[in-house]
């Protein structure tokens, strides 16, 4: 099968739809996409005084999993979420930062480690984006990602291309979450010759194409 046409991302589009939506962002998360954050975090390995990148951080869904003595900077381009994420109860050190994971403010080598939660399939640019999450993470850090993807089953991935127009311009649900129901992991990570070493790639197969996601550990092998 060939590989599909992924629709493009438009950011402006993706902002305003994540401002307006981010007060029902939780509800529609717990009953779509319900993933249990704690071990996505844990298989970071963290230790005391280490400094996190959460990329993006959303409405914060990640952050009551990270441990006391470690220090978060959430990153995300609207604020509608992040004023969400800020009233997440947390036991780390937590601080947010608007910015684009396409051209992220930070210095190289800057964080221990790095997680993202249903992330990739809204940005514009996939592989630009891991190249800044890997330009500004250390050398060995590892990159644990939690997100939607295109399914590895032919007769899902037709029902992914057919709604891929309308998640991608209009949302599912439309207004709240916009997003690429084409994300293709096994290109970006396997096919896309970035540096870095796959740990684990657990895939959430399902016969409902809008239930597809993928758990990956990876680790900055640059």
């Amino acid at each position: 099968m060939s590989t599909p046409t992924i629709p493009p991302i438009l950011t402006d589009k993706v902002i305003a739809t994540y401002d307006q939506g981010a007060p029902d962002y939780d509800g529609i998360m717990a009953r779509y996409w319900p993933v249990d954050r704690q071990p996505l975090i844990d298989s970071l390995n963290l230790q005391p005084g280490q400094t996190v990148l959460e990329a993006a951080v959303g409405t914060g869904l990640n952050l009551p999993s990270y441990p006391a003595g470690v220090t978060v900077i959430g990153a995300d381009l609207s604020e509608g979420m992040i004023e969400i994420a800020r009233q997440k109860p947390v036991k780390a050190n937590v601080s947010f930062q608007t910015a684009n994971l396409e051209q992220l403010p930070f210095a190289d080598n800057q964080f221990d480690a790095i997680a993202s939660g249903f992330t990739l399939c809204v940005v514009a640019d996939p592989v630009k984006a891991m190249q800044e999450l890997i330009r500004v993470s250390k050398p060995g850090a590892p990159i644990a990602i939690v997100d939607y993807c295109l399914s590895r089953q032919p007769h899902v991935q037709k029902w992914q291309e057919m709604i891929a127009d309308a998640t991608a311009n209009y949302g599912f649900p439309t207004g709240v979450i916009q997003w690429n129901a084409l994300m293709d992991y096994d290109q970006l990570i396997y096919h896309s010759d970035l540096p870095i070493r796959v740990v684990s790639d657990e895939r959430m197969e399902s016969d409902n194409p809008f239930s597809c996601g993928c758990q990956l550990l990876l680790e900055n092998a640059k």
